[in-house]
C-alpha cells in the first residue's frame, strides 16, 4: 500500500486491499518442490512466481525446451504472461475497466480464477492483431469489451 497517497481516504484503502486481495489472495507457494513462503504480491516479479505457482498444471511444459506448443494448442509461457498482464493491470487499477468487469463477475458468482480468464480471454482477443500483425493495441476497444463483459445484454467475444 506505499504507493497510495496518505491523502486518500479510508473507502479508498479499503477498495485497493478489496482488488489487490482480490489479485492474490497468497504470499506462498511451491514451485517444482522448492516453497516460496514469504513473497510479496506487489512486487511484480514476486507477483509472477506467485501466478506460476497458480499453475503447477504449467510446470512439466515451462521446463521442457521442446514442448511443442502448437500439438498442445497454446504455449505455457504465452498463458503465463497473458495472467501477469491481468493481474498488473488489476494491482494498478489501469484501466479501471478491468476492476470494473472482474466485480461484475464475481457478483454473478464466478470464482477468481474463472473471472481471470474472462479477463485473459478479452486480453488475448485485443492481443491477437498485435501479434500477428502488428497492428497497434487499440486499447479503446479493449476498454469497450471490458464493460461488456459480465452484462447480461452484452454480446460474448
Amino acid at each position: 500500500m506505499d504507493d497510495l497517497s496518505p491523502l486518500v481516504s479510508k473507502a479508498e484503502v479499503e477498495r485497493t486491499v478489496d482488488r489487490r486481495l482480490f489479485v492474490m489472495p497468497f504470499f506462498g507457494t511451491t514451485i517444482d518442490g522448492e516453497d516460496f513462503d514469504q513473497l510479496n504480491p506487489a512486487d511484480p516479479d514476486e507477483r509472477a512466481l506467485l501466478i506460476k505457482g497458480e499453475h503447477p498444471e504449467l510446470h512439466e511444459g515451462l521446463a521442457e525446451p521442446d514442448f511443442d506448443t502448437d500439438a498442445a494448442g497454446f504455449s505455457p509461457r504465452f498463458h503465463l504472461t497473458m495472467h501477469e498482464v491481468i493481474a498488473n493491470q488489476l494491482w494498478d487499477n489501469d484501466p479501471p475497466e478491468v476492476w470494473q468487469a472482474a466485480q461484475r463477475l464475481r457478483d454473478q458468482g464466478l470464482e477468481r480464477h474463472d473471472i481471470l480468464h474472462e479477463l485473459l480471454e478479452v486480453m488475448v482477443t485485443h492481443m491477437r492483431p498485435v501479434l500477428a500483425k502488428q497492428q497497434p493495441f487499440d486499447s479503446d476497444a479493449y476498454r469497450r469489451a471490458l464493460n461488456d463483459l459480465g452484462r447480461s445484454d452484452a454480446p460474448r467475444p
